[in-house]
């Protein structure tokens, strides 16, 4: 019986149809490829929301509203951060393959809410002597108590994404950070409309106190009923002592300040060298770049929580990483560099001519970074803490003295070139190791080096 030519169309669009759903099935059963996928998308998302609340924000409160709200949540986060110590980076490297994780994480939790509370309880005495605007945090006895609850739960918050992500939930950290978004967009009309005022800074931390129960039950649950005993301790990895773990954190946490300060400098650089107006056309397209930049961290992290599970699959890991990166993200990019004048459109036609050439260079230097960042993971891996902060360490001394020379000669054109140049310099000092990582054959376990004495409690 012959088929018509429209059924045999239909035949072949069903036929796509299941080998796009067979591939994709076959992409996201690989732990690595689902957790970088769920990062890389809640990076994504994660940005759009935020700006989305913030043009809101401005739409429905007065300006000095606003501008208050936004230092107090950014003094917030920056105050967890680093109450946090590093230990997010700390539970992707170290909780997978632990016999108990659960113990792990409530430490971080605990360490980190102590610090906040010292941070924040020191913010709230000095801020009011800096500036008028944060009287109300003494003035209100309150207020300044809630803020300091909210630096320890914010702490707790961001330490729970780098769990999920250890205990391969990631795409949890996608779920949660879409309704964290979206319950904060939902939350500014209506404080606005009872007559709220720190509504903007009320709107951003209620959701995350409303998550934060059903998301660690969710945690807890995993690692207690669920993916607790398949997460087993591999015997045959090599356990960190308790001196050399100290001293991988402080080095790790030394470089993520390097990465902190590289990321806050330059901006710094082109008001005292070139003015305000100027930093305006260098600060958008680069918070553009540093956002594909957290994609890339996130990719990577997924990398670290995998490799700590299977020290013998690194290598194929890596080049697994690698692959999808080159295929999904790497094109992406091409066109962002092409499509600049249309990227940078929306922000004005100033914006358009000044800001241009800044993005595409920016951009060629993030996917140099992204090889950094790949090493990084590796080194992570491979706990050799001290090459990570020499690395990051480098490309700031680089960026210091590149950047005001060139914003002299060059304006904001120069400072994108010392960002891209340092960039450069430090992918090629990280290339042998990439290459020997992506040649070799996975034979064992990737081996731990010593970086000095080892005692026999395991990390």
């Amino acid at each position: 019986m012959s088929t018509s030519p429209d059924d045999r169309v239909a035949k072949r669009r069903q036929t796509a149809r299941a080998e796009i759903a067979a591939r994709a099935r076959a992409q996201l059963s690989e732990p690595l490829l689902r957790s970088a996928y769920s990062l890389a998308a809640n990076s994504v998302l994660t940005a759009s929301l935020g700006m989305a609340f913030w043009i809101l924000a401005a739409r429905i409160y007065p300006s000095d509203a606003v501008g208050r709200a936004s230092a107090l949540i950014a003094a917030l986060v920056q105050l967890s951060t680093i109450a946090q110590l590093n230990m997010a980076n700390a539970l992707i490297r170290f909780m997978p393959g632990r016999v108990a994780p659960g113990r792990m994480l409530v430490g971080a939790y605990a360490i980190s809410a102590l610090a906040a509370v010292v941070l924040g309880a020191g913010f709230v005495l000095v801020a009011p002597q800096v500036s008028e605007d944060f009287a109300f945090l003494t003035r209100e006895p309150l207020t300044g108590v809630a803020y300091v609850v909210a630096v320890v739960l914010w702490g707790i918050f961001a330490l729970q994404d780098a769990a999920l992500t250890a205990m391969r939930q990631a795409p949890w950290v996608l779920l949660e950070n879409g309704l964290f978004g979206v319950l904060k967009l939902a939350g500014l009309p209506l404080l606005f409309a009872i007559g709220s005022t720190h509504g903007a800074f009320i709107a951003w931390v209620v959701p995350m106190c409303l998550l934060l129960l059903p998301v660690n039950w969710l945690l807890f649950r995993s690692i207690f009923v669920g993916q607790g005993p398949a997460l087993a301790h591999d015997p045959s990895a090599r356990p960190f002592g308790r001196w050399r773990l100290a001293r991988f954190l402080a080095l790790d946490y030394l470089a993520t300040v390097f990465i902190q300060t590289s990321l806050t400098i330059l901006p710094l650089v082109i008001i005292g060298t070139l003015g305000s107006r100027a930093s305006a056309h260098f600060y958008i397209p680069f918070t553009i770049a540093v956002a594909i930049d957290s994609m890339f961290w996130s990719m990577s992290t997924s990398l670290v929580s995998e490799g700590a599970l299977a020290p013998q699959r690194i290598a194929e890991l890596v080049r697994l990483l690698v692959r999808r990166v080159a295929l999904l993200v790497v094109p992406v990019i091409a066109i962002l560099i092409a499509a600049a004048p249309l990227v940078m459109a929306p922000f004005g036609q100033e914006y358009v001519r000044e800001s241009s050439s800044v993005l595409r260079i920016l951009l060629c230097a993030s996917l140099l970074r992204a090889a950094m960042l790949l090493a990084a993971a590796i080194w992570r891996l491979e706990g050799r803490g001290a090459r990570i902060a020499a690395l990051e360490g480098c490309m700031l001394v680089g960026l210091l003295c590149a950047a005001i020379p060139l914003a002299h000669a060059l304006g904001v054109i120069g400072v994108a070139l010392a960002w891209l140049g340092s960039a450069m310099a430090v992918a090629c000092a990280v290339l042998p190791v990439l290459m020997r990582h992506v040649r070799s054959r996975d034979e064992g376990a990737t081996p731990m080096p010593r970086e000095g004495p080892t005692d026999t409690t395991a990390a």
